[in-house]
């Protein structure tokens, strides 16, 4: 998996894409438009949103108004003045404090440089794959149904009904789980966005949208999408500290709205995976494919739980992924709100 990576990322991600695309290339078949050209439709209209999206964030990227000079000013600036604190209350030996600093930094910029030249290498490889995901989703969309004839066939007659009912389900789930997350995330560039502004944060749009497209990983992508203006402002601004708190408390406003009204509604509890199981599977899949398999892992363990409950004998796999069996210690925030206004009225 790790070795034939280039063909399975491009593969699992265009599988994931036919589930997003297949309603409205379904809609304009009942109309009667042939199979292949409403497919050919919905993907190129597909390309132009995503190819305008990615136009607009490259010229919000290009046009970022960043300092590097003055950021790494501030940087200094900010060291000399932990170096004097740590070297006035704990007595550590400023030489000793600067040697390791620019062996940090050496090391850094060595490791910049050989990622530089790893990204100049695996441009082609990059474009190849990016060429790849619109024909694997066509051929995905169109073969559907001699795919599911052959699920059928390898199954035997006596396990097609159990076996539909899985394609359904996969079918269903998956479909409302990419389409709401991928609302969840347009709410959130929008919530980030505004707030950023309001407090004032430089290249506010760029960061907001950055921290909503993060948020696709789960757990990792929201502490990241947060960090990224936390960090900026903090070596960018000479006196960050009073926009640092604003910006924590803003990400902890934003990340309860979307963990307790947003997904709930919008996506729903259709994967009902325990937490536990999504962070080892975020890094075995990071492990495996990187960035590209953390996106599809929690779609892809929801999957693997649907077909393992319904065979008999993988059902306590599936029971070990859900977040079944601990409903008496989990917290109910109905509850613990009814508890604290009968405090109150105390």
């Amino acid at each position: 998996m790790i070795l034939a990576r280039s063909v399975f990322v491009p593969v699992a991600l265009s599988f994931f894409f036919a589930y997003l695309l297949y309603p409205v290339a379904w809609q304009l078949e009942k109309r009667g438009v042939h199979r292949g050209i409403s497919i050919f439709i919905v993907i190129l209209t597909a390309i132009l949103v995503l190819g305008g999206i990615g136009l607009y964030a490259g010229i919000k990227i290009s046009n970022a108004n960043i300092d590097y000079a003055a950021i790494q000013e501030q940087i200094i600036t900010k060291f000399e003045s932990m170096q004097k604190v740590l070297e006035k209350k704990l007595g550590l030996n400023s030489s000793a404090m600067d040697d390791a600093v620019n062996r940090a930094v050496n090391a850094i910029g060595s490791s910049w440089e050989s990622s530089v030249g790893m990204f100049f290498s695996r441009t082609t490889s990059t474009l190849f794959q990016l060429f790849l995901l619109p024909v694997f989703t066509f051929f995905i969309m169109f073969y559907r149904t001699k795919t599911a004839y052959f699920i059928f066939k390898i199954v035997g007659r006596k396990n097609k009904l159990v076996t539909l009912n899985i394609l359904r389900e996969i079918s269903k789930v998956t479909g409302k789980y990419l389409g709401g997350i991928l609302l969840v995330v347009f709410i959130l560039s929008i919530l980030n966005s505004i707030g950023l502004l309001i407090i004032g944060v430089p290249n506010a749009i760029l960061f907001g949208i950055l921290a909503a497209l993060l948020n696709l990983i789960p757990y990792f992508g929201t502490l990241l999408g947060g960090a990224i203006p936390v960090l900026y402002v903090f070596f960018s601004v000479s006196d960050p500290f009073s926009m640092v708190f604003k910006i924590v408390i803003l990400f902890i406003i934003i990340q309860f709205t979307e963990n307790n009204l947003l997904t709930p509604n919008i996506v729903g509890n259709n994967i009902k995976l325990n937490p536990f199981a999504i962070i080892l599977g975020l890094l075995i899949a990071n492990l495996i494919w990187g960035i590209a398999g953390m996106l599809i892992v929690v779609p892809v363990m929801a999957i693997l739980k649907i077909i393992m409950r319904n065979i008999p004998e993988l059902k306590p796999y599936a029971y070990m992924l859900s977040d079944r069996g601990t409903e008496k210690y989990s917290f109910d925030f109905s509850k613990i709100k009814t508890k604290f206004l009968k405090l109150f009225q105390k």
